[in-house]
């Protein structure tokens, strides 16, 4: 095991991700351990590409096509960030090793009698560790609820639903296989996609606490009266050079986060638009009714039926709609508001805070 690894697994920042990772061999790989991450990734690339090929068998079929949009979409942005972790290996290490130097540096730069940075570094490991294994566990048990779901459903079904062209998936021994096969997916995922979120995290909240740190070391420049020009000079030069080196860590997962962000933009958009796109159909429908009746022959029917089918056209006359909790209709028109709503809350926030 190499000593930059045992670094980080010494950090109780790091720790609880970093040994997820190094055991799948993510990170910090070793020639006799190098398989597992092709184990760990190779069978999630099949599952995922099955996925898909459900998604386009279902297509017409909306509540599994939109359940099951979730699942493949959660699956691809996982697959992403740890294949680009991969591919990018150095520099995801040199970032965690730059942290975890920061994070020492904080811990043996203070002095006895000022442990500012020592109290803050201690809550925000505890905070992050917290995170980290309510992550794991949330996620965990998450998925477990996804394998369950198909023993209450009155079909055959997959818990994440999966398509080989020309095969019967509900068919024996077809489905006991794929079924039996998915068994392992609350830890594989788990142990893909949390870690990089927890990761993430752990890098916020250090660089919140650092930025804190940093912040006390500059209001201590002044403090003591016998310090000279020149060290006061050294002083700020150092908080200087500690800023720039948090600065350069906030890239580290940018292209990440981007396309991740734009993935799950595009699958809500799809959902929201899919949703509203049917409740305007009921409408639309609603009017050919009212339509239809009025284009009935009733001027040769009895008195009785012509009145009936007055007032059912008047009835008619006022389209039916589904209701967003009674409040607003769902709606094209309705839809586009709410685009353009988002667009232009997104546009304040871009303004207050670009």
């Amino acid at each position: 095991m190499s000593s930059h690894s045992l670094k980080l697994e010494d950090n109780p920042m790091l720790e609880i991700n970093v040994k997820v990772w190094k055991y799948l061999s993510v990170i910090f790989p070793d020639r006799e351990h190098a398989w597992r991450v092709y184990v760990f990734v190779l069978p999630v690339c099949v599952m995922n590409i099955m996925q898909f090929v459900y998604l386009l068998r279902m297509w017409g079929d909306l509540a599994p096509f939109i359940l099951n949009t979730f699942f493949a979409a959660a699956i691809f942005d996982a697959l992403l960030r740890t294949c680009l972790v991969i591919i990018n290996r150095d520099k995801f290490e040199a970032f965690l090793l730059e942290l975890a130097e920061m994070y020492r540096d904080i811990e043996i730069s203070e002095s006895k009698d000022d442990t500012y940075g020592r109290d803050l570094l201690r809550a925000a490991t505890a905070t992050v560790r917290k995170i980290s294994i309510f992550n794991l566990t949330a996620s965990f048990f998450d998925i477990i609820g996804a394998l369950i779901y198909p023993l209450l459903c009155e079909g055959r079904v997959h818990p994440f639903g999966v398509a080989i062209p020309g095969v019967n998936m509900t068919a024996s021994p077809i489905y006991e296989i794929f079924y039996i096969l998915q068994f392992p997916t609350p830890i594989i995922l788990t142990t893909m996609y949390m870690p990089f979120v927890s990761l993430f995290a752990s890098f916020a909240i250090f660089a919140k606490t650092a930025l804190k740190v940093l912040q006390h070391r500059m209001d201590s420049i002044f403090l003591y009266n016998y310090r000279t020009e020149e060290h006061q000079f050294a002083a700020l030069t150092a908080c200087i050079t500690y800023y720039s080196r948090i600065a350069r860590l906030q890239d580290i997962d940018s292209s990440t986060q981007i396309i991740s962000i734009v993935m799950y933009i595009l699958t809500m958009l799809y959902v929201l638009f899919t949703y509203y796109w049917h409740a305007n159909e009921v409408i639309m429908e609603s009017v050919q009714v009212s339509e239809t009746a009025y284009a009935l022959p009733w001027y040769n029917c009895s008195k009785r039926f012509r009145k009936t089918l007055l007032l059912f056209i008047a009835q008619s006359q006022q389209p039916l709609q589904i209701m967003v909790g009674n409040v607003y209709p769902m709606t094209l028109a309705t839809f586009q508001s709410l685009l353009n709503t988002s667009y232009t809350y997104f546009t304040m926030l871009r303004g207050l805070y670009g």
